[in-house]
């Protein structure tokens, strides 16, 4: 059975075949900027002579360079706001907060594909889209109509479902995506179990889904459930 990322992949596919490792191009649904790295994309961009971005959603967060120290900032970000003006892009001002996590709540959405400027875009793979990191030409080309070349990937299905029983803690689930990434060593890439060591292996944070309750007599309260990533790297001696 076909993964969320390969479904996704499979439905955004323009160019090349799903072959692991073959070159592919697929069709962009959003992009993100940051103001870091957005107004060399937009430079770019406005130099391909596009009037309107072809993309379904474009955002032009200002969240990083915000300390006002010099007239360098306050330059960039007014450009960053004409240009969003001028080509159809959402443009979210100092103070709304990090991209990749508004990102994740306001406009992400599952089966849709991003492309952003910023290291940390695969952040709304936590609502099931497909994000990806990349450069401001990528992202401007993007913006532009154009595909988005990479290779096939190879894609590995971790499922944990269910509640832990007792005595379980999350000690035993790392050890179990530990056996998962031994097995997947040794079958899928031909290494050798005995030579095998764990290059790195860290638990990161993940989104934090938010909802509001209704409660009487007009209240409320949120609801924050919180998620995390389990990244374990394993080579071989």
């Amino acid at each position: 059975m076909p993964t969320l990322t390969e479904k996704i992949i499979k439905a955004h596919l323009q160019e090349g075949t799903m072959d692991r490792g073959c070159p592919i191009a697929i069709k962009i649904d959003q992009t993100l900027t940051q103001d870091a790295t957005g107004t060399m994309a937009y430079l770019q961009l406005e130099a391909m002579g596009v009037d309107q971005v072809k993309t379904e959603l474009s955002v032009s967060y200002v969240d990083h360079n915000t300390l006002q120290s010099g007239f360098e900032n306050a330059d960039d970000h007014k450009y960053l706001q004409t240009v969003a003006n001028k080509h159809g892009i959402y443009f979210s001002r100092p103070g709304n907060g990090i991209c990749h996590q508004v990102h994740l709540e306001r406009f992400a959405a599952p089966g849709k594909t991003l492309l952003g400027s910023d290291s940390h875009t695969p952040t709304a793979g936590g609502i099931g889209a497909l994000a990806i990191g990349a450069g401001g030409l990528d992202v401007a080309c993007a913006m532009a109509g154009r595909p988005f070349n990479l290779k096939m990937p190879k894609v590995v299905n971790v499922k944990l479902t269910g509640a832990l029983h007792k005595g379980v803690s999350s000690k035993d689930i790392i050890l179990k995506v530990l056996q998962s990434a031994i097995a997947n060593a040794e079958n899928n890439n031909g290494m050798n179990a005995e030579n095998l060591y764990v290059e790195e292996c860290y638990a990161s944070q993940g989104p934090i889904m938010k909802r509001v309750k209704p409660r009487a007599q007009g209240r409320a309260y949120r609801i924050e459930k919180r998620m995390s990533h389990i990244t374990i790297v394993l080579d071989e001696k």
